[in-house]
């Protein structure tokens, strides 16, 4: 019984690798298609091949041996994907903000500040601004719900004072053509980007011009002492 336990456990593990190894290799960023398709399904026949071979006594420890092997240097390799800078970006996620500090003055550069007509007809805009961290005022907690109750991008606003508030997003930062697969973004497809804007920017465009799908958008006032 134990045996037949330890026999499905494994089976399920080597399953599970070959599975992930083989959409890890499928989604990559290897140039040609042919041979990530070809690399995909090689890999899917060779662990195939080890889960048939767990059920001869004679290969069982070879076939796990030889899969953990090739398996390790699949990992190896997919632990040296790094994110890239260099790509040909979407113009909204095209120019990076960066911070100077000196004492508690930040200047923020490249804060965005779009004129929206449509969700993908604008003209970009951006500034440079310096704040004061020790007049910051307040902290909101933006959700955007877009696919239903259960799913929601939260970001945050900074405010201080006189209707000066800065908005922070963490997001997706897409290619020029490039659209959302969930099950890419599973395999390292997708840069992430710091969105630094104007709150009018990132909460106007969710409220007045993203239609598919529409957002519901709710803002939360923080509660907090120094």
């Amino acid at each position: 019984m134990a045996r037949a336990a330890s026999s499905l456990l494994v089976a399920c593990v080597l399953a599970g690798a070959t599975g992930w190894g083989t959409l890890a290799i499928y989604y990559s960023d290897l140039k040609s298609s042919v041979l990530r398709t070809t690399l995909a399904l090689s890999f899917a026949l060779f662990g195939t091949t080890a889960l048939v071979l767990l059920a001869r006594q004679r290969w069982r420890w070879r076939a796990i041996g030889a899969f953990a092997l090739v398996f390790a240097v699949l990992l190896a390799w997919w632990g040296s994907i790094a994110p890239s800078n260099d790509r040909d970006w979407k113009p909204e996620v095209a120019v990076l903000p960066y911070a100077t500090f000196d004492g508690d003055l930040v200047t923020l550069h490249n804060i965005r500040n779009f004129k929206y007509r449509s969700e993908t007809d604008f003209t970009p805009a951006y500034y440079d601004k310096t704040f004061d961290l020790r007049k910051l005022q307040s902290v909101d907690l933006v959700t955007s719900y877009w696919a239903g109750p259960a799913i929601a991008h939260v970001f945050t606003s900074f405010g201080f004072g006189a209707n000066d508030y800065l908005a922070i997003s963490i997001e997706r930062r897409d290619e020029r053509g490039e659209d959302y697969s969930t099950l890419k973004g599973l395999f390292k497809q997708y840069e992430l980007f710091y969105v630094v804007a104007d709150e009018r920017d990132v909460i106007r465009l969710r409220t007045n011009y993203r239609r598919e799908p529409p957002e519901d958008v709710y803002l939360y006032r923080l509660q907090g002492s120094t």
